[in-house]
């Protein structure tokens, strides 16, 4: 396990580290020229309630107006692979064995987050960093802290509201703060240790926020919650126990990129305020739609209808279709990641959401 080489963390096993002990973020994805690199980091199962928040304080919104708590309702269950099912020969030795401890895995309506393994500063209220006898900065426990701090309280929202039951995510474990320039760093400055976060973008307008404030009223046990481990490879692998998460987030991160890539008229980003954007959403019992060959509406039809159409290979993927009336409609392959079969669990609906 390796950390970013910052006089605040690069101490490990009594060692210090080096530039050369800093893995290279592994090309696999296929992007512009045939060759992409892949977002840096290793995709890991891990409990949101045990992510610390890295600032002190987050805005009660996201940048198009709407609130926290809309993204957290977004969320949607699915299960763990099935150990039995597994390919055990498909794990790697750089993650936990045996089966995860969780319940459900969450899936956000917006692509996985970072986290990096940090030991903060101790902070005062004020801000000001805690000094020892000798004048050196005191420190804080080893933790896993977010660099997406408005998605980690979506996240802890949605997994608080359904306390005791154990949820996780898929989360990006990434080993260095991208860029590693004052801007990024200057995020890291909670005084909590990352435990609570204020909400609001002014300290007069703003309360401190802890996830047992959304657990259901009653329900005993809402302490702490500690991580399974604090390097990647102490956490289990998102590919092989939640191959489903992976690939829904792939596609909405996907999506997103695309929708803020600059304009060939304007020059810049796409306009957000309210926009048709993917969200997952349970398969609804009715109205189904598609569009014939001639361009006839046809339906509404039923969930069992249509699951023993697609059986029959009635339905081919660029074959207009859509799941509610108010969408938008869209290729038959795009209702359905990679990994997720048609008309099963899921479907991706193009309606007007929020950009999180």
């Amino acid at each position: 396990c390796t950390f970013r080489l910052d006089p605040e963390l690069c101490c490990h096993q009594g060692r210090r580290l080096t530039s050369t002990s800093l893995p290279r973020p592994r090309s696999c994805a296929i992007g512009e020229g045939g060759m992409a690199s892949e977002p840096p980091g290793r995709l890991r199962l891990l409990n949101p309630l045990s992510i610390r928040f890295s600032q002190p304080r987050i805005a009660a919104h996201f940048r198009d107006g709407h609130r926290l708590e809309e993204a957290a309702a977004g969320f949607v269950e699915m299960p763990l692979a099935n150990l039995r099912d597994l390919d055990t020969s498909a794990l790697k030795g750089d993650s936990a064995p045996g089966a995860p401890p969780y319940d459900t895995v969450l899936v956000p309506p917006f692509p996985e987050i970072r986290v990096i393994s940090w030991r903060p500063k101790l902070r005062r209220p004020d801000g000001e960093v805690e000094k020892d006898a000798f004048g050196e900065s005191m420190m804080g426990k080893r933790a896993w802290f977010a660099l997406d701090n408005r998605r980690l309280h979506s996240m802890q929202s949605a997994a608080a509201q359904r306390w005791p039951r154990r949820c996780c995510v898929v989360v990006r474990c990434i080993e260095e703060v991208p860029g590693s320039d004052i801007k990024e760093l200057r995020k890291f400055r909670t005084t909590t240790e990352g435990r609570s976060v204020e909400v609001g973008a002014k300290a007069d307008r703003s309360f401190l926020w802890r996830w047992p404030m959304d657990a259901p009223k009653g329900v005993r046990g809402t302490q702490e919650v500690e991580a399974e481990g604090l390097c990647a490879e102490d956490l289990w692998d998102a590919a092989a126990w939640a191959p489903q998460a992976i690939a829904i987030a792939a596609h909405l991160g996907a999506r997103e990129e695309s929708e803020a890539s600059p304009s060939p008229r304007s020059g810049g980003p796409s306009p957000p305020p309210m926009q048709r954007r993917p969200v997952l959403v349970e398969c609804p019992a009715d109205s189904w739609e598609y569009k014939d060959p001639r361009g006839v509406v046809q339906g509404p039809f039923g969930l069992e209808k249509m699951r023993l159409w697609h059986q029959h290979g009635f339905f081919y993927p660029s074959l207009p279709m859509r799941c509610d009336p108010s969408d938008e409609f869209v290729p038959f392959v795009e209702l359905w990641p990679l990994g997720v079969a048609p008309f099963s669990i899921h479907v991706i609906r193009n309606c007007f959401m929020p950009s999180f």
